[in-house]
């Protein structure tokens, strides 16, 4: 071939991939973020991937049409297909609904007990139903069992939707599904199929974008939360793996399709142990210390109340404030094409969830213990 054929194809080539990585990653220069945060007086310049933060905001329809190019159509739900989450009260599975904290394998949000709900994985796939093995949808059929004497909780149904290789997430809540599922009287299991995007507007009815609240608040680490509840449910090909899928390494990407102005930010000290697996989203560990658990009796698996001392500095940093905190810093996550960053305070997308609250770090084990003992003078009983 002629030498300059060569390089012309080369320029070409180059050329090609220069505006491939242009259209995938963006970098603010010079743009003044203080019109969108007044909070914010300064510019703030850092790779982010391309992106917006009107498309949580959007019609379910809509921002599933703008989401499919990451992580292709969304799953049909259908709540019988799924696997049914197995409650246990001292390792005997039950059916109905004990009472909050009142099985051996409680959520960790307010401690549901209630039987019924179900999980499923699905791979993702294209409208034409080309496989995309790196793309994983979780949906979550949740029979509730947090009802109040004033309030009674719906059942509800969640979808995420996750691309392993950019981090690219979605998530979509389903509150008020009540025309599609019903609970079968004999099983207690929630049942029933949600409209897919072939009916657009049943879709829209059944289900709702995230608006205004960023699921960062709870899925902060990474899009999928595990707990004792969540937990339970396993593959049935492969027993050993949970239905909700475990990230392992502390530097999977995650970001929010059409939510660039969510707060991403966690705490990271270098040479931390509680971070060699994993990121921690201080706001999760929170929530689940005012139900009861504590990291020390849990973390690491292998070895519980190992590390409580690398804990406790994490959690020194986290009510005192890395800026206040030697060695201390908000990172935000790998997302795409842009490495994980240290981003400092003029960080503009600070949101107020993300703060300590001492309210929620009060230590309720003994709360916990207490409830499991009155079980036990019930059943003996």
């Amino acid at each position: 071939m002629n030498i300059y054929l060569q390089r012309i194809i080369l320029i070409i080539a180059t050329t090609a991939a220069v505006l491939y990585g242009l259209t995938k990653t963006f970098y603010l220069k010079g743009q003044d973020l203080s019109k969108e945060q007044s909070s914010i007086n300064s510019q703030w310049q850092s790779c982010m991937p391309d992106n917006n933060s009107y498309g949580t905001k959007s019609s379910p329809i809509e921002y599933a049409k703008m989401i499919e190019p990451d992580l292709g159509i969304i799953p049909t739900v259908d709540c019988g297909a799924g696997v049914e989450i197995p409650i246990y009260i001292d390792g005997v599975r039950t059916l109905g609904n004990p009472g909050l904290h009142n099985c051996d394998n409680p959520s960790l949000q307010i401690g549901d007990c209630m039987s019924g709900s179900s999980l499923q994985r699905y791979q993702g796939k294209t409208a034409t139903g080309k496989s995309l093995p790196h793309v994983i949808w979780v949906s979550f059929c949740r029979h509730d069992g947090r009802d109040t004497e004033n309030f009674n909780m719906p059942n509800s149904v969640q979808l995420i939707g996750y691309n392993t290789i950019t981090g690219a997430t979605a998530f979509f809540e389903s509150g008020d599904n009540s025309p599609w599922t019903f609970i079968d009287q004999e099983t207690n299991r929630m049942l029933g199929t949600l409209p897919s995007t072939d009916n657009p507007e049943e879709f829209n009815a059944a289900y709702s974008t995230p608006q205004d609240t960023q699921c960062v608040e709870c899925h902060q680490s990474d899009p999928f939360i595990h707990n004792p509840f969540i937990d339970a449910a396993r593959l049935p090909s492969h027993p050993s793996q949970t239905v909700v899928p475990m990230l392992t390494g502390a530097n999977f990407p995650y970001y929010q399709l059409g939510g660039s102005d969510w707060d991403m930010r966690t705490i990271h000290i270098e040479d931390n142990s509680c971070l060699n697996c994993h990121r921690l989203g201080m706001k999760t560990v929170e929530e689940f210390i005012g139900d009861g658990w504590h990291p020390n009796d849990y973390m690491p698996p292998h070895a519980p109340g190992t590390q409580s001392e690398d804990f406790a500095e994490l959690l020194a940093c986290w009510n005192n404030g890395p800026e206040n905190t030697p060695r201390c810093e908000w990172i935000i996550p790998k997302a795409d094409q842009c490495e994980s960053q240290v981003v400092k305070q003029d960080y503009p997308f600070k949101a107020d969830f993300n703060k300590p609250n001492l309210d929620e770090q009060e230590d309720r084990r003994e709360e916990r213990k207490q409830l499991l003992e009155q079980r036990t003078y019930i059943l003996e009983r």
